[in-house]
């Protein structure tokens, strides 16, 4: 597969999953959508892939239709994380977990801050932060995990010939 096509096609079939009604709780309902603008930010610091930020973007108001949200919000959360990602390039280059990591938990607080702020906007009012705390909370957990799933997605052919090998 291409190296265009990969990153939107693995994020696309997140967006989708994001419709898919989990019965979670209230205060959850912000963990699926934040995953989607991790796997942007996770795309986009890998230096051979390519995401443009304009799909991102793209993807990130898709998320906005799937989930029920406000048009735009996950589309402007997902261009940001777009270009900072771009930003964090440099750490993805080695790979090194531990320094995007830290990158991301510093990076989604502000994040949450900035969104909880537009939705406030949005809103006229100032709304509950717990399901946006929340998500945030949960993508910092889950970055370990979406990180390793890209790069399984992107080395996929290697991983699957150790998986697979001799079995064709």
């Amino acid at each position: 597969m291409s190296a265009v096509a990969l990153p939107v096609l693995s994020i696309l079939l997140l967006v989708l999953a994001t419709a898919v009604p989990l019965g979670l709780p209230p205060d959850a309902t912000f963990i699926l959508p934040l995953v989607v603008v991790m796997m942007v930010f996770c795309w986009r610091t890998i230096p051979d892939a390519v995401l443009n930020p304009a799909v991102a973007m793209l993807l990130g108001l898709l998320t906005d239709v799937m989930s029920g949200g406000p048009l735009g919000f996950f589309g402007l959360l997902a261009l940001i994380a777009a270009i900072v990602g771009e930003w964090a390039r440099g750490l993805g280059e080695g790979r090194r977990m531990r320094a995007l990591w830290l990158f991301w938990i510093v990076f989604v607080a502000l994040l949450a801050g900035f969104g909880w702020l537009v939705a406030s906007l949005f809103y006229m009012r100032w709304i509950d932060p717990r399901p946006i705390v929340f998500g945030a909370f949960a993508s910092i957990l889950l970055f370990p995990v979406v990180l390793r799933g890209v790069d399984w997605i992107r080395h996929g052919n290697r991983f699957r010939a150790l998986i697979f090998r001799g079995r064709t």
